[in-house]
């Protein structure tokens, strides 16, 4: 059953208007060999939506979001941010539009969490300001001058959120934020994500296998199976019973739908 505090979580954000796609990706693929990991995969992020792309190990998640971050380069397809390309050397001003936290946190670990957050503000053209402004909002200003190597898992997760959203970006992609943190820690991410969110025309495709995750935080949620979207399902204004249940039968492979064509609504 679904708790009154994910739902709190979710409506944090405004409801996304419901056309005018921010994020449009059309027939997406990616081979390895003789294995096709990404399926001619279409969705669509509209603005100030947070949109959950579950899947089990193994499903396409991870490689289809570094093709949209410019980590893999794809076989075939499209993908536009606001319009513009996103893919090749013609979507680097794109995707300099998106922040990102995928395998990880990665900074400096000699450095204070102000040092690393400032030298990206500085890359990025951003007044020094900024810094303390995304650490105190991130709850890190007690400990701006700690060594990052000192940092709990939890602490680097929000230093990386803070790096993420600190350049106003259109898009942000965040890769298993929670992972390894116990259930006060995830907690404490999901509701951080969840005001980063609120209010603004940033979208967040968040990439999870946790189904109370997505429940908790996304307003729509697709299911990643085999390299393809399998199902699609409203999660803002309670989904009921019957939504989880189709999200917790697809991520189980059970009753399996079959591939649809991406996010054109629910």
């Amino acid at each position: 059953m679904q708790s009154p505090e994910a739902g709190k979580k979710r409506d944090a954000a405004q409801t996304p208007p419901e056309h005018g796609g921010l994020l449009r990706v059309e027939g997406l693929r990616k081979r390895y060999g003789g294995r096709e990991v990404v399926r001619g995969v279409s969705l669509e992020l509209r603005p100030g939506e947070v949109l959950g792309l579950l899947g089990s190990n193994g499903a396409g998640k991870s490689t289809l979001i570094k093709m949209l971050a410019g980590l893999v380069r794809p076989d075939g397809g499209q993908a536009t941010l606001g319009g513009q390309s996103l893919l090749g050397r013609a979507g680097r001003a794109a995707r300099g539009q998106i922040g990102a936290v995928i395998e990880g946190p990665a900074f400096y670990p000699q450095m204070s969490g102000a040092r690393n957050l400032g030298m990206l503000a500085r890359l990025r053209g951003h007044p020094v300001q900024r810094t303390t402004e995304m650490l105190a909002m991130v709850g890190l200003t007690a400990a701006a001058q700690v060594p990052f190597r000192a940092y709990s898992m939890g602490m680097r997760q929000r230093l990386a959120l803070a790096a993420a959203f600190m350049h106003g970006p259109a898009m942000v992609i965040l890769d298993e934020p929670t992972n390894g943190l116990d259930p006060a820690g995830q907690g404490e991410i999901q509701r951080l994500i969840a005001e980063l969110a609120a209010g603004g025309e940033c979208g967040v495709l968040l990439c999870t296998h946790q189904l109370h995750e997505a429940a908790a935080l996304c307003h729509r949620a697709l299911v990643m199976a085999d390299g393809a979207i399998v199902l699609e399902q409203k999660l803002a204004g309670a989904p009921g019973e019957e939504g989880i249940a189709r999200l917790r039968a697809a991520l189980e492979g059970q009753s399996m739908p079959q591939p649809m064509n991406g996010g054109r609504g629910v």
